[in-house]
């Protein structure tokens, strides 16, 4: 059964690390914006992990009524935990899930961590036209699962926009619901079968840099990345 097209947007770019690296996506215009973040996740207290994609959550302009909804948009870059969403449309942004891999010899799966509602505030960033934002670099501390009662309403809500209508909460029901159902994920017309899973995780805390010069270490890496496909990332 074929998933949100934001999940297959994050498995293409995942699966360029294991092929070909993915091209960086040049600037559209020369008013062209971007923003860019980083992260790494660490899973029940154990192992850290390099946030592979992030999503981010357009705020809708103030006189745009019912006819704007909300929706999810997918970094379309990343490398080494920092994480961009290039050709950005101008306006009020904040993040509010990534997804990683374990890394792990064999292990095909896709895992999403939501972030707790202080995070999604602090990760919150306006984008202004022809320029780069940064939204800041991140610890995200996660549990396994989604369980009405123990998540937030609006982790609830982001994962049923990712990948709507499956168990999300903990490891082996969730894991039993897509064996059972052959819940395939299909890319450009391949169906990439169970070894391909997703897996959902509760952020619980964080913790957000607040050193000057990580943020210059930050814009002096997207510089690395980015500068070759033709961004100018400011001071």
């Amino acid at each position: 059964m074929p998933r949100l097209a934001q999940a297959a947007a994050v498995l293409l770019l995942l699966a360029g690390c294991a092929s070909q690296p993915v091209p960086v996506p040049p600037p559209a215009t020369p008013h062209s914006a971007g923003l860019g973040m980083a992260l790494k996740v660490r899973v029940s207290g154990l192992a850290s992990y390099r946030a592979d994609g992030a999503f981010f959550v357009r705020r809708c302009a103030a006189d745009a009524g019912a006819a704007c909804t909300e929706r999810l948009v997918a970094s379309n870059y990343g490398k080494d935990g920092r994480l961009y969403l290039l050709n950005a449309e101008p306006g009020e942004y904040r993040a509010v899930a990534a997804a990683f891999r374990s890394g792990a010899p064999g292990d095909r799966s896709l895992y999403f961590a939501y972030f707790p509602a202080a995070m999604r505030e602090a990760a919150t960033v306006r984008v202004d036209p022809g320029q780069f934002a940064y939204a800041g670099s991140y610890r995200l501390a996660a549990s396994i699962g989604l369980c009405p009662g123990q998540a937030e309403p609006a982790q609830l809500q982001y994962a049923e926009m990712l990948e709507p209508g499956t168990p999300k909460c903990g490891f082996f029901k969730t894991l039993l619901h897509k064996l059972a159902t052959g819940d395939y994920l299909f890319i450009g017309g391949t169906a990439y079968p169970v070894g391909t899973q997703t897996f959902h995780y509760r952020g619980t805390g964080f913790e957000k840099s607040t050193e000057p010069a990580e943020a210059r270490e930050f814009r002096n890496a997207a510089r690395r990345d980015l500068g070759g496909a033709g961004w100018v990332i400011g001071e």
